[in-house]
């Protein structure tokens, strides 16, 4: 089974009238690229918006994030020093359904508590440096298809496509 990636990354800091940052695209797109080449399906609001030339109205952009978290085996978010409610909400959204968690920082200790307190109640693998460093996209990227693929391969009975039968949903 092919792992499902939800990669999150800073969005509107990003935009500015010309579009988005291009030196910012090409750091997503290296984790993006990164993970296919390693196997992975990945999720990306960047990618699905078109980095931002086809916004989605609030409704679907929270649609179709919460509907791809939900099928994602990894969540690998790149967390720089901008401050991305989005992000933040992903990481919040992925805890609290127990998705296991690559964060890519600059400096961990950095973060905020709650942030740091994820790892205590998931598996959440830390990797620091500079996000668009190609060592450090290898080693997260290498993380999360690790990560994935273990969820993707484990026994997780709900996820079974035989649930309907097995539990005599009609």
């Amino acid at each position: 089974m092919e792992p499902k990636v939800f990669l999150a990354a800073g969005f509107g800091n990003y935009m500015t009238e010309s579009g988005f940052i291009p030196e910012r695209k090409q750091e997503i797109l290296a984790y993006y690229n990164e993970l296919h080449e390693n196997g992975a399906l990945v999720f990306n609001s960047h990618v699905n918006e078109a980095w931002g030339n086809n916004g989605l109205p609030p409704e679907e952009c929270m649609r179709d994030d919460l509907r791809a978290l939900l099928a994602s085996n990894c969540l690998c978010a790149l967390v720089d020093n901008s401050g991305s409610n989005g992000v933040a909400f992903e990481l919040g959204y992925a805890t609290s359904i127990r998705t296991p968690i690559v964060l890519v920082t600059q400096v961990f200790s950095d973060l905020s508590s709650m942030i740091r307190g994820i790892g205590e109640i998931l598996e959440l693998r830390v990797v620091e440096g500079a996000l668009g460093d190609p060592a450090v996209i290898k080693r997260a990227c290498a993380e999360v298809i690790e990560l994935a693929t273990k969820r993707a391969n484990s026994d997780r009975f709900w996820d079974n496509k035989d649930i309907t039968r097995i539990f005599k949903f009609t």
